[in-house]
């Protein structure tokens, strides 16, 4: 979540309208942690975790690094999803 405030303070320090305080409670409440995905993954028995749908969304931060949250329970495949992505 650290990678997320600081993108959003980022943006609003750039401009773009909004308020911190709602941004990340929206976030909180609207997206999952990628630690959480993955240790979701890990008690589905799933092979492969396509992550998806992140935020920040504009490779702020590197795909190893959602990669590494998401394996610290998740021990499968792990493939970091981008806009127009073929699987």
């Amino acid at each position: 979540m650290a990678a997320v405030e600081a993108s959003i303070r980022a943006g609003l320090a750039h401009g773009i309208p909004g308020n911190l305080d709602a941004i990340m409670a929206h976030m909180r409440a609207g997206h999952s942690p990628t630690e959480e995905v993955g240790r979701i993954a890990h008690e589905a028995g799933v092979k492969t975790l396509v992550l998806s749908h992140l935020s920040p969304g504009d490779r702020a931060v590197a795909d190893a690094n959602w990669r590494a949250a998401a394996a610290r329970h998740f021990k499968g495949e792990i493939i970091v999803g981008h806009d127009l992505m073929v699987i």
